[in-house]
């Protein structure tokens, strides 16, 4: 098949990877629909894999569907996209479906926020501040005090400029975990238990990126707290027909697992663990999900980690000048790299910054899977570079979200 991957990050290099068998993949970034389109009739395109929300929620499944005939895209239509597109859509569906969530206030503009400050009743440290449209990971503040909140909350609606709201959530303590599943219109098929650390600082401190690290599988959830994730998982898929990738963001308190968002793709860096360790087809996979057809999917026994490269400015700012990577010495062939922000001209690579690549390792154990990736990350030279030292370290320490 000619398939057509949009994106441009490590996690687009890992489907590709996945797909390369036999078939013809392009990665191509661009947002602009109508290139897309051209890319996909000059190309011949079968299949076409939006793998971040930003297309998926501005309707790219819908707009290539309705352009060419027969094409294949896989993923949700905008409506269904809206799981992520907005969280106040995503805890209407939750509540109405009875899937456990935190209580929480939407507000629609700075005014009613500051009102809500003014009359709360709950201690401020007890909240969480979740912008309700797309904010690429960074959307999500716990703050301490009322100046502390009132202070995101204005960066955040003065920072976006697509009219969204703020959800003010009961704040929630215990182990987070990521389920993701492939489904097919009707049933939630899961994957692997990972977890992933968002937090820019060891020990989990400083402000949210898009994941500076993942461990894939962990064992978190019980067996039989997976039947009861997957059967609110499959209301979700029932309710709204859907097909794609579904991400659920898991809290497992001591009462509860309680779900914490939904993401309509994967995640990255969950990807570079979970698809390393698929052991079926996964142009087959997705395919059965596009047709509806019940899957039958294979996981290796083994486990991965992956670190991931940024650039100390990150997640804050971009780097103001192109710097080139060297590599000091070979790198062992138990890791593997999915380039992100990285560029090529002739045999030099270079980076302008934010998350630059990931390494990624599978073996027997996950210790020993981070042992070959901090073995091999000091070859891997720029200037700048950063990456947290405690990726899969405790990994079932209690986290607050």
């Amino acid at each position: 098949m000619n398939i057509l991957i949009l994106g441009n990050g490590a996690r687009e290099k890992v489907i590709a990877e996945k797909l390369n068998n036999n078939n013809n993949v392009l990665i191509y970034a661009s947002e602009n629909f109508e290139k897309i389109k051209n890319i996909c009739i000059q190309k011949n395109i079968d299949l076409v894999i939006p793998s971040t929300e930003v297309y998926l929620c501005n309707g790219i499944v819908d707009y290539l569907q309705n352009e060419i005939d027969n094409i294949k895209v896989f993923g949700p239509n905008k409506y269904q996209a809206q799981i992520e597109g907005s969280k106040h859509f995503s805890k209407n569906i939750m509540q109405e479906l009875n899937i456990p969530t935190s209580k929480y206030t939407f507000l629609n503009n700075y005014e009613e926020v500051k009102k809500f400050y003014k009359d709360i009743r709950v201690c401020v440290e007890e909240t969480v501040i979740k912008y309700d449209g797309l904010a690429k990971g960074k959307g999500v503040y716990l703050p301490d005090t009322v100046e502390e909140s009132l202070k995101a909350i204005k960066n955040l609606f003065y920072t976006h400029d697509d009219n969204s709201g703020i959800i003010v959530e009961t704040r929630l303590h215990g182990i987070e975990v990521s389920i993701l599943a492939f489904c097919n219109g009707k049933e939630a098929y899961l994957m692997p238990q990972a977890q992933d650390y968002k937090r820019i600082y060891d020990g989990d401190k400083g402000p949210n990126t898009g994941g500076m690290g993942a461990v894939c599988p962990v064992n978190i959830l019980t067996n039989k707290e997976l039947i009861q994730v997957k059967k609110h998982i499959d209301k979700i898929v029932k309710k709204l027909n859907y097909k794609g990738v579904l991400y659920a963001g898991l809290m497992k308190t001591k009462d509860c697992v309680y779900f914490l968002e939904f993401n309509c793709r994967f995640g990255d860096p969950e990807a570079q663990v979970i698809l390393n360790l698929l052991d079926s087809d996964l142009l087959n996979i997705l395919n059965d999900c596009i047709k509806g057809n019940d899957l039958l999917i294979n996981w290796k026994d083994k486990h991965v980690a992956c670190v991931v490269l940024s650039h100390i400015l990150y997640p804050m700012e971009k780097l103001k000048e192109v710097t080139n990577i060297s590599y000091v010495d070979d790198i062992d062939n138990t890791v593997k790299i999915y380039h992100s922000n990285v560029n090529e001209v002739g045999k030099y690579q270079y980076t302008t910054g934010g998350r630059v690549l990931s390494m990624v390792s599978v073996s027997e154990t996950l210790q020993l899977s981070l042992e070959n990736i901090y073995n091999n990350i000091y070859k891997i030279k720029y200037d700048g570079v950063y990456y947290r030292r405690d990726i899969g370290c405790n990994n079932k320490s209690n986290k607050k979200t």
